[in-house]
This record gives C-alpha cells, sequence and structure tokens, in this order.
C-alpha cells in the first residue's frame, strides 16, 4: 500500500458508521473539520465512554469507534480495552482508533489493544487515511503521528490480552 491514501481513492460499499468518543470541543471541532465533505463517514459523537459503550450494545451497526484517548472519567485507553475484552468473549466489535496527545501514548494505546492510534491534532488527510485503513482491515499507512500498535514492542513485556496482574481480571 503506498504511503498515503488520497482521499478520492477510498470508496467503501456503505456508509462508515463513525462512533466518535469525545468531550473537548477543540478535538471535536478538529474531527468535524477534518472530515467535513466526506459523504460516506457518518459521525456520531458522545461524550463519555460509559455512553459509548451503551451506543455499542444499544444501536450498534458502527464500522469504527475514534475515541479520544483523554475523555473522563475512564478514558479512552479503558474504553479500548473493554471493547476488545467484549471481543474476547466473543462479541462483534469495531476496530477502535485512539486520538493520543503524546508521542509517549502510544505504549498505553498498545496496553489498551487499540487498532491504530492518531496524535492530536489529527492531520486531515491522515485521519481520512487511517480510517479506510482500519475499515477495511489493511495495514495503517506509514505516515507522521499514525501508528498501529501491532508494530510496537510488547508494553513491560505483558503479552496481550491479559491484565499483567498475578491475580488475574480484566487488568483495569
Amino acid at each position: 500500500m503506498r504511503a498515503r491514501r488520497a482521499r478520492e481513492e477510498w470508496e467503501p460499499e456503505h456508509l462508515v458508521k463513525v462512533l466518535v468518543v469525545n468531550q473537548n470541543p477543540g478535538v471535536s471541532a478538529q474531527l468535524t473539520s477534518a472530515l467535513i465533505g466526506e459523504q460516506d463517514i457518518e459521525l456520531l459523537e458522545v461524550r463519555t465512554p460509559e455512553r459509548a459503550v451503551r451506543q455499542l450494545d444499544d444501536v450498534g451497526g458502527f464500522d469504527l469507534v475514534l475515541a479520544d484517548a483523554d475523555t473522563a472519567p475512564t478514558g479512552g485507553f479503558a474504553l479500548s480495552r473493554d471493547i476488545k475484552a467484549r471481543e474476547r468473549m466473543g462479541q462483534e466489535v469495531p476496530p477502535v482508533v485512539l486520538l493520543i496527545a503524546r508521542d509517549q501514548d502510544k505504549f498505553l494505546a498498545k496496553w489498551s489493544e487499540a487498532d491504530a492510534f492518531i496524535i492530536k491534532p489529527p492531520d486531515p488527510f491522515n485521519l481520512h487515511s487511517i480510517i479506510a485503513a482500519v475499515v477495511e482491515g489493511e495495514r495503517v499507512p506509514d505516515l507522521p503521528g499514525v501508528g498501529s500498535t501491532g508494530d510496537l514492542p510488547e508494553v513491560l513485556g505483558v503479552p496481550e490480552g491479559t491484565s499483567g496482574s498475578p491475580l488475574g481480571g480484566a487488568g483495569y
């Protein structure tokens, strides 16, 4: 895959439903302006991870969860981890892309088992490219501020899908 997919090249087979989890008006404005005019993408925004879980349970049908890692009270990292735990229990869940504030947060994105991450503020072309790649199940493009958690080393030697706690549990 080329490093950057032109916006015009991606033509999804259906309307792509993206659940946005964010409570920062500035981030909302960045996402809206980045995706404005995208006729194939429908955004539904909720303010908390708890409401996101309710939307996934009650409404469903989302192709992607785009979560701000800094969302309170539990944050996008815990939301991603919860979604991936549901997947391990046999539920069908959408992939998760985290919006992170710092380059160092990519290791927390790895811990949370997110499918990919993008550093805030998102570049509109990079955001479009990462959405297209993750929704289509393709490799995340090698772009500045964008990455796949699968490309990162294990966090503190803890294998994926485990809590890292000697007592077991969900890990959060």
